[in-house]
Order: C-alpha cells, then structure tokens, then sequence
C-alpha cells in the first residue's frame, strides 16, 4: 500500500526531475515529457494505491476496496476441501481462490507507451528505429516515473544516469532527507572509476553518478 506521502512524494518527484533533468531536450521537450508524466498521475486509480507495492509487485486489493475480487479457483492439492494444520499452499479453507490485484507500475507504462511515442504506431517491432523512438520518447518518462517511485516508495533495480547534482537542482530548497536518508546516512553505491563513493550526500560532488 503507497501512503497518501509516499504519493505526494512520488509524484513531486517526477514532476520535478522531469523539469530539471530534460530541460536541454528538444523532441521532446521538457514540458512534453512533464505532462506525460503528469498524464500518468492522472490516470492512475485512487484504489490502485492501495494494491501498489513496488515497480514491479502488487498485492490483492484490500476488503472493502470497490476493486475488491475473491475467485474460486480449486481445491487445494494438499488439503482436498479440509483445511489442514500443516498445509503445503497456505490455503483458507481447504480452498485455492484468485484475488484481484492491480496492474503493475511497468505495465501501466507500458499501456501507454502509444500517446508517448508518437511513431508507437508506425514503428516495425523490434527495430532499430522502434528502439531508438523508445529510448528518445518513452525512457523519459519512465526514468522520472520509476526514479521518484525507487525513493519515496521501494527500491527496484534502480535508475542509473543520474548525478548529486542532478537532485540539488531539482531541490534547490535542499534535497530532503527521505532521498539523501539524512545528514549522517552513507551511500554504499559504486560509482564509476576513478570516483568510488562511499560518502554522505552532502560529501559528493556534483558529478558523483547515482543509482536512483
């Protein structure tokens, strides 16, 4: 579940980087790729907050959430209808049922990859040229999207190609703690040789490379 912070947070995040960290781009330009990221926001579900675990995780929709759903799957395979002690599958009630849960972040990108990409359609699959309209119109948004996800809600695999310096434009108030984990918090990231770090946040550079 994302708490109403960890949204707020998520979302100012994006937004943010969006604006700061694509400004030099041209097609397409800073405010093309806010408002996608916005787009995003805006269509997500309030109750898909409520399933949301990570990037790449979602758990069952909660009783009591319009989205909730319990289908009766089978019998389970070690309990046979009688719930047991010492059950194999973790049934219920001697019961297998599938619960609903929401789409996961990546797939939810994913759907709409076509109002990001304006040769989405166009594009022969696999190509070069598909891959190169991806990583030009589409990684932008996802990078902003996953990168203010990895830090105000879980960690994933990271979003690389990001510096210090990076976040202390997108904050010029002063990068919060809850992204630079507070004045005494050490980085355990490797970066790139010659520079190994391994600092505070306020210790790097601002051309120290990041796993956001």
């Amino acid at each position: 579940m994302i708490t109403h912070e960890q949204y707020e947070r998520w979302h100012d995040f994006a937004l943010r980087m969006a604006r700061t960290c694509f400004k030099r781009r041209r097609n397409p330009n800073a405010n093309e790729i806010e408002s996608n990221v916005e787009h995003f926001f805006d269509c997500l579900d309030p109750d898909d907050l409520l399933s949301i675990v990570d990037w790449d995780h979602s758990k069952p929709y909660p009783e009591g959430s319009r989205r909730y759903r319990r289908t009766y799957k089978c019998r389970c395979w070690h309990c046979h209808g009688v719930k047991q002690t010492d059950c194999r599958y973790g049934c219920e009630d001697g019961h297998i049922y599938d619960y609903a849960s929401a789409m996961l972040v990546t797939d939810i990108c994913k759907e709409h990859e076509d109002g990001w990409n304006p040769y989405y359609y166009s594009d022969e699959y696999g190509t070069k040229a598909e891959e190169r309209h991806y990583e030009q119109f589409v990684s932008p948004v996802v990078c902003c999207i996953r990168a203010g996800m990895d830090l105000a809600v879980a960690p994933s695999a990271g979003v690389p190609g990001f510096t210090a310096g990076d976040l202390r434009k997108m904050y010029p108030e002063g990068v919060p703690d809850w992204i630079t984990g507070g004045p005494e918090h050490r980085w355990a990231f490797a970066f790139t040789e010659p520079m190994r770090l391994n600092g505070t946040f306020a210790e790097m550079p601002d051309e120290a490379e990041l796993c956001l």
